[in-house]
């Protein structure tokens, strides 16, 4: 069988997670250690040097691909379900594509930097065992992991008004692309006419304003990941998420 590794907690593995549920490909889960797990990744990825990130899908033939987008069409060859990339809409879906990824590095970028002030929300990102052993320490260690990743993303220095834009600006688009669209009976509006995978990579976009109940986090997880006043903002959109939730998470 498959097996998919990656974050319980991110938006980018909920894209690859979604995609496969949604299709039926049968997979197991692995949560990725950041750190701990980095040399044995940079093993599987045959990439000893340079950024690597999950998640990552091995298949059962042993072909290792990662990249969000990359498992979606992966698993859209492959069981049932929804067709993710309709060919007609390939242009569209990677422009959705784009957009997604400009807001979720964006509120990576806002939420990481909001958990450098919270102690319990940094030591909630250690792993438990050694959360017990370091005890109040522990939130140091979670600071260090969070400034790493804000390094391996940003370099050493975060412009965090123009990610604040860089969000709000896609946001925006978001919610232009679907008021074009119309309303269907009795279900959530899609943004290419029925449920592709623009569906689920516009609907992470929103991880960094209020994360959706699928995602595991503490509450001091997802103190940090919520932006009170865009969540007020934008409650229309996460109404939209939420629905789309409901009509196509299937697991």
């Amino acid at each position: 069988m498959s097996e998919l590794l990656g974050l319980i907690f991110s938006p980018w593995t909920e894209k690859a997670r979604w995609a496969l549920d949604v299709r039926r490909v049968p997979y197991t889960f692995r949560h990725y250690q950041p750190m701990i797990g980095e040399p044995a990744l940079r093993v599987k990825l045959r990439q000893l040097t340079g950024r690597i990130s999950v998640p990552v899908l091995t298949t059962d033939d042993g072909r290792v691909i990662a990249d969000s987008a990359d498992i979606a069409r992966w698993a859209d060859g492959r069981g049932d379900g929804p067709t993710l990339f309709p060919a007609e809409h390939e242009a569209a879906i990677a422009r959705f594509i784009d957009l997604s990824e400009r807001a979720m590095n964006a509120g990576r970028a806002l939420s990481l930097s909001r958990m450098l002030g919270d102690d319990e929300a940094l030591s909630d990102m250690v792993p438990a065992p050694i959360r017990r052993t370091l005890g109040p320490l522990a939130s140091r260690l979670g600071a260090f992991g969070i400034r790493r990743t804000l390094r391996k993303y940003d370099g050493h220095t975060a412009d965090l008004d123009a990610h604040r834009r860089a969000l709000v600006d896609a946001l925006e688009e978001i919610r232009a692309a679907l008021a074009a669209k119309a309303q269907p009976d009795g279900a959530p509006k899609t943004l290419l006419g029925g449920f592709t995978f623009a569906d689920i990579t516009v609907s992470q976009a929103l991880a960094g304003v209020l994360p959706p109940a699928e995602l595991r986090l503490s509450p001091a997880g997802r103190r940090g990941f919520t932006d009170p006043e865009l969540r007020e903002r934008y409650a229309d959109l996460l109404a939209w998420r939420d629905a789309l939730y409901r009509a196509f998470r299937t697991s």
